[in-house]
């Protein structure tokens, strides 16, 4: 099992926006179950926020990246390109 993480840095101005986008366009997935946080206490200027998503095998991240990753870049991109930073990570579940 992979935890998939994607950590979104928003200046104060338009993190509202990006919520709604992330909220109405990843959260809602049917496809995949995802944990949308607001991390508290963040060292950023401004609003940090991660979405994370449990997936069997990295083939089921490749998914993910093509059905939600890529469209929230190029939403970012279009709009808000030096007002939002964006970063990945893959992270596996160790066996006990």
């Amino acid at each position: 099992m992979f935890l998939y993480n994607v950590s979104v840095i928003a200046e104060e101005t338009v993190h509202r926006d990006i919520v709604s986008w992330i909220q109405d366009n990843i959260v809602q997935s049917q496809k995949f179950q995802v944990h949308f946080l607001e991390m508290l206490q963040s060292p950023h200027e401004g609003m940090t926020y991660c979405i994370q998503v449990v997936l069997p095998s990295e083939e089921h991240i490749a998914d993910f990246q093509q059905v939600h990753l890529i469209p929230l870049q190029q939403f970012i991109s279009a709009l808000y390109k030096d007002k939002v930073f964006l970063f990945d990570s893959t992270m596996k579940y160790l066996k006990k």
